[in-house]
């Protein structure tokens, strides 16, 4: 089995996870949708720093050179509130943020970098592998494109909704079928919804298949195996959902 992101790892790594994660992980130095992408990867290292200092990460005794951008202090506080104690993020930290300046689609693409780099940094610290060089940032203006469908539902951001409410917008983002707000929570930021739909049909399961209960993706383990396991960290994590 070839692999290129992770070949240093003594455990074999699925191709297809090593392929989504290299992806992944040089996305995020592209300009995004509010951030450019040298604000991207200043998210990306701000989550590792808040990790190394409380000790969810170790630290790299070869740190990689960092870029100069600097995040405004509100986007800093949500990106580490959000890295260290996400389970302490209330309404209130998002309301509070907000009225500090911080957009709704900005804190959306925030909350999109921040669980994405995490889950890859864990995945990295899980197989003994130091966590993966950040890429280099690519020049080029964030699109600034705001679904014109979005609107304020149950959601604390504004969300695009389902068909036929949602038009061109919902059908391009989710194709015919109904999706839930876990689904839905990033779509202010459609790109943030893709991304993380690519991550979870490539670790978890793909999409279609999540209604069949002894759907089995993994080698190693049944779909009960994997509901077990996914429960078990989201109690200990706290998870909302």
């Amino acid at each position: 089995m070839q692999m290129v992101l992770y070949a240093d790892s003594k455990y074999p790594v699925r191709e297809d996870v090593d392929a989504i994660h290299a992806k992944q992980l040089d996305q995020i130095g592209k300009p995004g949708t509010w951030g450019t992408a040298a604000q991207r990867l200043a998210i990306a290292q701000e989550v590792r720093d808040a990790s190394y200092e409380v000790g969810l990460q170790e630290r790299p005794e070869k740190a990689q050179p960092k870029n100069n951008t600097k995040l405004p202090s509100v986007a800093q506080e949500v990106v580490r509130n959000l890295t260290v104690s996400p389970k302490d993020f209330l309404e209130a930290s998002y309301n509070k943020a907000k009225k500090n300046g911080l957009g709704d689609e900005e804190y959306v693409e925030i909350v999109g970098i921040v669980s994405r780099i995490t889950c890859m940094d864990v995945f990295a610290r899980g197989i003994g592998v130091p966590l993966r060089p950040l890429p280099e940032a690519r020049e080029g203006e964030p699109s600034r494109d705001r679904p014109a469908a979005a609107k304020k539902e149950m959601a604390w951001v504004p969300t695009i909704p389902n068909l036929p409410e949602g038009g061109e917008d919902a059908k391009a983002l989710y194709g015919e079928g109904y999706k839930t707000y876990i689904v839905r929570g990033l779509s202010l930021v459609p790109d943030e919804v893709r991304m993380h739909l690519e991550l979870e049909e490539t670790q978890y399961l793909p999409m279609e298949h999540i209604f069949i209960p002894d759907y089995q993706h993994h080698e190693g383990l049944t779909r009960a195996q994997c509901e077990i396991v996914a429960g078990r960290v989201s109690a200990l994590n706290e998870c909302f959902f």
